[in-house]
Order: structure tokens, then C-alpha cells, then sequence
């Protein structure tokens, strides 16, 4: 375990420990505003994780998904065998205040590369109670900018507003492309829509109306892990060259969803038994996630993808959901007019990418103070 420190922790060096000064004295009040970011990997990363990320993902409203406990230590069982676990934990001298999972690889053109521990994440967030705090931010950002001296630093789809993506946008040295996300505000009110797009709707609506396609959504985790071969069958016949990105194998996504297949289910739309669309959707609070949508290619000419994007926003709330995120966006007008046909809200995500440099890295850090570490304190 590694840690680089942004400000020095007040304590003594031999200890290498935060002490817990007066309160009202300034000393204490500087004390309380340091955040140190730590770094932990390997099997002390899984077990830190397995212990503390429960907690923080708890203490923090505004986690997706993306980032619970199940879908991240899914991902961390699927890492190749020259990549392991990286998580970067920011601490005051209350504990820990926001952490992020990555995955430091060594590739086999001996490129080290540091990326998000899932390897599908349409949000990358920092996770805890300090997550939107702008200290916790920039201490990461700057621990992150000391990692691109040596391998390159992806960080994909960061919230355009999160102060993790402000921060890193600060730093020198990074390349930026943003993409627009689309959140769908839910129950889907059809009358304000364009008159276009309603006609559009009816249409479609019109032409299902003397077929058998139905809709249905898995509600177990065995009908979950039953209806997901065909789904990944579906996309990559959809995008056989693996177009917009190459996507995990079943097996990795099993392997996945196995973990956290109690926030998860996926939509289909058939037609004599045949499914003919299917999107995975993750869930948290009110707030439904779609991913890896796909269509038949034999029956595109049904709209079988806008089919079951309406029965999905129905469906989903009348169980209560509020939103239906339909996550990053391609910028073509294809996608872009795909989905303004459901009057979301859009936004933006940041992907971000570093350049490695020659510089040789630092001498290794100390490692967590024990009396912050629950993992280890007694």
C-alpha cells in the first residue's frame, strides 16, 4: 500500500499517524481541512473494498449504479491477469471522505495504463460522503496527475458538473472530449411532446398494433442470467465490428451480474417468443439506468428499440421510478434525434486522457494510518 500526500498530515514522522488536536484552536481547525489521498492495490484493494465501500456508497445520494459494491467487485473478479486493482482513497481526520476504483494494467506493448475498475461505466464518480466536495476533488486530481507521469491515466465519462471532472479539466497535461447524456424525466408525458415526434410515436404505435410483440422485464436473477446470452447475442450482431467500442463477453457480463443482480433487469420486446429488442438496466433509488441496448437486425422495421423505450418508461413508472438516465450519447444526429424524441433532459459527460511521461515515479509512501483504516483497527 502507497500513499502520496497532497498536504502533510500534522502528526510525528516516526508514527506517521493524524493527530486529533483541541478543537477552537487553529491548529485544529487546519487539521480538519487537509485531505491526504491514499493509495491502496492488489489484495488490499479487494479486501479495503469488501469492508469499507458498503459504507460509502450508502453515505452518498448521488452514487449511480456504476459504482455500487456488487457491479465493482464483479468487475474486479473479471480483471486480466496483468491488471489488478487500484483504489484512490481521500482521508481528513475524520476517515474516508470519497475514494475511487480503478485498475492499473500493464499492457503488452509495456504501456501501463490506469483506468476505471468497470470495464462498462457510462458515469465515473468519486464515492462517499465527500464526493461533491471540491477539497476531496482536487486531492484526487492531483494524485491522478502524479500517476500520468508514468502510465496513461483514462478516465471516461466523468459528470461534466462533478468537481472531479472540473479538477482534472485544470490540470495540464490532458486531452478532453465531452459527449451529451440524456435523462428522461419520468412519467413520460406525451402531450408535450412535438407534434412531429407524436405523430412519429403513433405511427409506430400503429404499426405494432396488429402483431404479437410484447413487452416483459426479468424479475429474478436466474431470469436475469436466463435472458443475457441473448442480449450480448443481439448487440454484437447489432455492431458486429464492434462499433462504437468493443463490449465485455457473456462471461465476464455473467460473471458480472452475478454480483449485483439485485439492482439490475433487463427489458425485452418479443414477437412470437422471438426477442426482437433488449437493454440492460441498472437501478438505484428512483433512478433506472439503461445500457446495452439491442435490436434485432431482421425486424428493425418494426422500431422494436423505440417500442420497448416506451413500454420501459411506462412501466418503470408505474413502479415509481422518476428518471430513466439513457446515459452518454454519440453526437450524431442518429443518436442525438433518437432520444430527443423522449424530451430528456441533457447534459454532459468528460472523458479524459493523460499522456505518460518519462519521469521516473516517487519513492513509495506510507501506508494508511491505522487508527483511520477501520479495515485493520480493532
Amino acid at each position: 500500500m502507497h500513499r502520496t500526500k497532497l498536504r502533510e498530515p500534522v502528526g510525528s514522522s516516526g508514527a506517521q499517524r493524524l493527530r486529533h488536536p483541541q478543537s477552537g484552536d487553529r491548529a485544529s481547525r487546519v487539521h480538519r481541512d487537509l485531505v491526504a489521498v491514499y493509495t491502496v492495490d492488489g489484495r488490499a484493494a479487494v479486501a479495503w473494498a469488501e469492508r469499507q465501500w458498503p459504507a460509502l456508497y450508502e453515505q452518498d445520494p448521488l452514487a449511480t449504479p456504476y459504482s455500487s459494491p456488487g457491479w465493482l467487485a464483479g468487475w474486479a473478479s473479471q480483471l486480466p491477469r496483468a491488471a489488478t486493482p487500484l483504489l484512490l482513497i481521500a482521508m481528513d481526520s475524520t476517515g474516508a471522505r470519497g475514494a475511487l476504483a480503478l485498475a492499473r494494467e500493464q499492457r503488452s506493448d509495456g504501456t501501463a495504463v490506469v483506468r476505471p475498475l468497470s470495464a462498462s461505466c457510462e458515469y465515473l464518480t468519486v464515492v462517499g460522503p465527500g464526493s461533491a466536495d471540491q477539497r476531496v476533488a482536487y486531492a484526487l486530481a492531483r494524485r491522478l496527475a502524479g500517476l500520468a507521469r508514468t502510465s496513461v491515466v483514462t478516465l471516461p465519462q466523468m459528470p461534466a458538473r462533478s468537481p472531479l471532472a472540473q479538477a482534472i479539466q485544470g490540470q495540464p497535461g490532458w486531452q478532453h472530449t465531452t459527449s451529451p447524456t440524456a435523462v428522461v424525466p419520468l412519467p413520460l408525458d406525451v402531450a408535450a411532446l412535438a407534434k412531429t415526434i407524436r405523430r412519429q410515436h403513433t405511427r409506430r404505435e400503429r404499426k405494432l398494433a396488429h402483431t404479437a410483440v410484447a413487452y416483459r422485464r426479468t424479475g429474478t436473477a436466474d431470469a436475469l442470467l436466463g435472458a443475457l446470452p441473448t442480449l450480448v447475442a443481439l448487440h454484437a450482431a447489432q455492431h458486429p465490428t464492434g462499433d462504437p467500442a468493443p463490449q465485455p463477453t457473456l462471461h465476464a457480463w455473467t460473471g458480472v451480474l452475478r454480483r449485483c443482480a439485485d439492482s439490475a433487469f433487463i427489458a425485452e420486446a418479443t414477437l412470437d417468443n422471438t426477442v426482437i429488442a433488449s437493454q440492460l438496466c441498472l437501478h438505484r433509488a428512483r433512478h433506472c439506468y439503461s445500457l446495452l441496448p439491442a435490436m434485432h437486425p431482421a425486424f428493425r422495421h418494426l422500431g422494436p428499440g423505440h417500442a420497448l423505450l416506451r413500454w420501459l418508461a411506462a412501466d418503470l413508472a408505474a413502479d415509481g421510478y422518476t428518471h430513466l438516465d439513457l446515459g452518454p450519447t454519440r453526437p450524431t444526429p442518429e443518436q442525438l434525434g433518437y432520444k430527443a424524441q423522449y424530451a430528456p433532459t441533457w447534459d454532459s459527460n468528460v472523458t479524459s486522457i493523460s499522456s505518460a511521461a518519462v519521469a521516473a515515479p516517487g519513492p513509495p509512501a506510507p501506508a494508511i494510518p491505522a487508527h483511520l483504516n477501520p479495515y485493520t483497527a480493532h
